[in-house]
């Protein structure tokens, strides 16, 4: 399978937001991608197989430091080593733009993420309670120096 990694275009929103209500259990809304999209200080990647977004991330750039608060792979593509090489190519897209340390959260019931990120040398920095809804749980917050 040849896959493509790519900053997203205003074509690609849509596709976006359907992944993200299909997968997430409190998804972000049409509005907030468009506000990412449209900001100088974030970045949002795809990844793709025959022009079909499977995944994307956000991520936001305040240089030395970036957040990353999305990256979501399409149910059907799960497994399929995505997260792993759009995580990659997140990283190096941060990298190009002189970030030294990425942070993120992620649900403590989120074991395939969190164990993605572990594989990435993210380590965990602290905790932040009941910050998830739907349901409500604890985040794991964690960073990784570049």
């Amino acid at each position: 399978m040849a896959f493509e990694y790519r900053h997203a275009t205003s074509a690609d929103l849509q596709a976006i937001f359907q992944i993200e209500e299909a997968v997430m259990p409190t998804p972000w809304s049409m509005k907030s991608f468009q506000e990412a999209f449209d900001s100088d200080y974030s970045l949002i990647m795809v990844v793709t197989e025959n022009d079909v977004i499977c995944g994307f991330s956000v991520l936001y750039i305040t240089a030395p430091e970036a957040e990353l608060p999305d990256i979501v792979i399409d149910t059907k593509h799960q497994g399929k080593g995505l997260g792993k090489g759009l995580l990659e190519y997140t990283i190096s897209e941060a990298r190009k733009r002189n970030v030294e340390t990425i942070f993120l959260e992620v649900r403590v019931s989120n074991t395939p993420a969190r164990n993605l990120y572990q594989r990435f040398d993210f380590e965990e920095i602290g905790k932040r309670k009941y910050f998830y809804s739907n349901p409500i749980e604890d985040a794991i917050c964690m960073s990784k120096s570049l």
